[in-house]
């Protein structure tokens, strides 16, 4: 079933998603007219020079304003940030809260009891004769598995293996680096950290699992591209700004204390964007 199709809602209690879909056509439409500006000679007398630039300018702003109702709208769809990062949501957040629960809860093990001991809980044999690669790739399978194929479901296993691939490729092919990496999520912040980036790009591949193709279809692959990499960084650089002054500690990541904190964390990224 094609995205145009998907994202139009005839079903009863189900989201109309109409609104959302305004809003990312109105941003793609808006990168595109700031496309042909730029491409537009500068020509005329210095009034009419100064006038293109305020146009331009003005242009920046629509679309920056845009890329923000963006997410206001898929918030009101999900029903609230309540609703979201509780799980009650129909629409958005139940299959992240359960990715990352299980993601966070074995990086405290490997962070607090050792990262081969973690493993052998989740039923990875040893690490004799594996590759950093191995060991990801049961990650990826062992924090995804569970979850049925939705469109809630697929972002959140794109956002762990995006997670969990930033770590292969910190650890530099070398099974020591890794174990080192994890033995770091011994500190709360770092995990939270982790938890923040995950949340951004899950919803990050939200709006582009729902939106990515229909922009494409309108506007061309070049300008749906350009509109989602400025999402995705608008995204990262608020879940930036909210890793910067969050401070946690102490936190019983495999308990109904983790589950909290998950859910606060969740919260406080989607309020960001209200």
């Amino acid at each position: 079933m094609g995205t145009t199709q998907r994202i139009s809602s005839g079903v009863k209690n189900e989201p109309n998603w109409g609104s959302l879909t305004s809003s990312t056509t109105s941003a793609a439409k808006t990168i595109e007219n700031i496309q042909e500006k730029e491409n537009e000679k500068e020509s005329g007398t210095p009034e009419q020079i100064e006038k293109q630039a305020k146009q331009y300018a003005n242009l920046i702003k629509r679309r920056d304003n845009h890329i923000k109702a963006i997410f206001d709208r898929l918030v009101r769809i999900g029903g609230g940030s309540k609703n979201i990062s509780s799980g009650k949501s129909s629409a958005i957040g139940r299959a992240g809260l359960r990715s990352s629960k299980k993601m966070a809860t074995f990086f405290s093990s490997a962070g607090v009891n050792g990262f081969e001991s973690a493993l052998k809980e989740i039923g990875f044999d040893s690490l004799t004769g594996k590759t950093v690669q191995n060991v990801i790739d049961y990650l990826i399978t062992y924090c995804t598995k569970d979850a049925a194929v939705g469109m809630d479901e697929t972002a959140a296993n794109k956002a762990i293996c995006e997670v969990l691939r930033s770590i292969e490729v910190n650890a530099n092919d070398d099974l020591t680096n890794l174990n080192s990496l994890f033995s770091g999520f011994a500190d709360d912040k770092m995990l939270s950290d982790i938890l923040c980036n995950f949340f951004g790009v899950y919803i990050f591949e939200y709006l582009s699992e729902r939106l990515e193709e229909r922009i494409s279809q309108i506007r061309g692959e070049a300008i749906s591209k350009e509109t989602f990499d400025l999402i995705k960084k608008d995204i990262m650089g608020r879940v930036a700004r909210l890793n910067e002054n969050r401070i946690i500690s102490n936190v019983d990541w495999a308990g109904e204390e983790g589950k909290n904190e998950i859910e606060k964390i969740f919260d406080s990224i989607i309020k960001i964007e209200e």
